[in-house]
């Protein structure tokens, strides 16, 4: 009960409380100056000639005597030429957000110029106002040292520390200013942080606690960012699943098994499996074995049932409800599988490639070379043609209705709607250039489409007519750090959407409030 009155605290909605500030409150954000390169990020980073962990980012390389400008509205409450000593000046500006909480950005390695001057500590700035011009430290090529940190508001600090700067008041820059963007949002319902990088989706339990792993380590965190516990385990975890009873459950790739309650063990077992994400349905886990075979087990570890594999390679392993789908290859063709809970085998299918699956309706839709097939009432059969074949990057989802919207991931990035009749329904070009990897897809209550690239981006398209209504942009890590793996997009009936971009922070968005004219003209049927 404790936990739950917290997060109705913790999570209320940013416009929900009154706040003030003698220099305003925040109501938009922004970098302090323009041409950010593109998955460049290092913060935390360790640099052994400093001796520590960057306490920010480094940025506008070789860009001497551009201005720097403030990321938002708020108070200097520091400003010295020579606060670094050889290594330039400093300017510190305190913000004051929406939900009361007070943050500090920090603008390192910077000089003044015949017109660019600093401003004086108390004076209020407005986002946009040029605060100085980039240096050129002593020890580097000229460049902007800028951090947000909770702390320190009239000190240049450090720099670098021995320990992880979130631990120790500093927020990633590129993380804080994507997630207040989104927090400023008349979409925005709640969202939690971590000090840990997720290596694969958060999970939430039924009290809201969200659960992480990064590398061998659990942790449970209380949104927005309280972390209560952590446990390691004996390796790398590759599995991930909430369940019932605010329980969690993880498997490491050296099998082991483990059940957490309030991060105390509730059970602990091995089991060999193939190194895969195992499908949690209810209280059974069902796990991929190396030679294709299945194998479910009861929360505290028994054997219920299992299946033989049949050496084929496994392309997709997939839960939903309470049957697990598993596309594979076998010879020159494709062969896919529908397993009920209780280890029945509901269908087994041959298709000439091995098939892309997704719920949709009471059934499943399956995407096979240049072919969507619709599974239902135990019977294949052919739903519409793609019109060429699916590449490799392909993406499907399924709606409430019995449609479906596929990315096919070919040179056009061709995304398409078709009917639960087999209609087409519309086709148009998928945002952004082809990537490796695609797009997450999903639908919420049948009147928008959500895709989130790996790169962050989550797309809100009219699912009527394919046109893009929304984008909005998440930080998904820098290139050295990126987890795609750890990706989350979820919409439920009301669309409520959960979002991971696979870096430090999940959000709830209200879909409808991000595309609220498309949501005022839909009318399905």
């Amino acid at each position: 009960m404790l936990i739950l009155v917290l997060l109705l605290l913790l999570v209320a909605p940013v416009g929900a409380q009154s706040v003030s500030a003698p220099c305003g409150v925040v109501d938009a954000i922004d970098y302090p100056i323009d041409g950010l390169v593109k998955g460049y990020d290092d913060f935390a980073l360790y640099r052994a000639r400093f001796g520590g962990n960057h306490t920010g980012i480094d940025i506008g390389f070789d860009r001497w005597g551009d201005p720097v400008r403030a990321a938002a509205r708020g108070r200097v409450t520091y400003a010295d030429i020579e606060g670094w000593d050889t290594e330039k000046g400093v300017v510190i500006v305190e913000h004051t957000f929406p939900d009361g909480s007070i943050a500090y950005s920090l603008y390192g390695h910077m000089e003044q110029t015949d017109t660019i001057r600093f401003p004086t500590v108390g004076r209020c700035v407005e986002r946009g106002d040029v605060l100085g011009a980039i240096g050129w430290p002593s020890r580097g090529r000229p460049h902007l040292h800028y951090e947000i940190r909770d702390f320190l508001p009239n000190d240049g600090g450090p720099g670098y520390v021995t320990g992880n700067p979130l631990a120790e008041g500093w927020y990633n820059p590129l993380d804080f200013t994507a997630l207040w963007r989104a927090r400023l949002t008349p979409a925005f319902v709640s969202f939690a942080t971590f000090e840990l990088i997720p290596a694969l989706p958060p999970v939430r339990l039924d009290s809201g606690l969200v659960v992480i792993a990064a590398g061998d380590l659990l942790e449970g965190v209380l949104p927005p960012r309280q972390t209560l516990w952590r446990v390691q385990t004996d390796g790398m975890v590759i599995g991930l699943a909430a369940l019932p009873g605010d329980r969690v459950v993880a498997h490491t790739r050296t099998g082991q098994v483990i059940v957490l309650q309030g991060g105390r063990y509730a059970a602990l077992w091995t089991v060999k499996s193939a190194d895969a994400p195992f499908l949690a349905l209810g209280e059974t886990l069902v796990f991929l074995m190396p030679d294709g075979g299945l194998a479910a087990y009861d929360a505290a570890g028994a054997l219920l049932w299992s299946l033989p594999g049949t050496e084929d390679r496994v392309t997709q392993f997939a839960g939903h409800g309470d049957q697990v789908a598993v596309s594979s290859r076998a010879g020159d063709g494709g062969r896919w599988r529908l397993v009920a809970a209780d280890g029945q085998t509901i269908a087994d299918e041959r298709l000439e490639t091995p098939p892309l699956a997704a719920p949709s309706g009471s059934g499943w839709l399956l995407l096979a070379g240049g072919q969507l097939w619709q599974y239902a009432d135990g019977r294949l059969s052919a739903l519409a043609p793609t019109g060429r074949p699916a590449g490799r990057s392909a993406a499907l989802a399924g709606d409430f209705l019995g449609g479906g919207y596929l990315y096919l991931g070919d040179a056009e990035s061709t995304l398409l709607a078709v009917g639960a009749e087999g209609q087409l329904r519309w086709r148009s070009a998928y945002p952004g250039a082809p990537g490796l990897l695609p797009p997450l897809l999903a639908t919420g209550g049948g009147c928008l489409l959500y895709g989130l690239d790996a790169d962050g981006m989550l797309n809100v398209f009219d699912a009527a007519t394919g046109d893009l209504a929304a984008q909005l942009q998440l930080y998904a890590g820098g290139a050295e750090r990126a987890s795609p793996g750890a990706r989350l997009l979820q919409a439920d009936a009301a669309d409520r959407l959960t979002v991971a971009a696979g870096f430090l922070t999940v959000l709830t968005l209200d879909g409808r409030r991000l595309a609220p004219a498309v949501m005022d003209a839909c009318r399905l049927g």
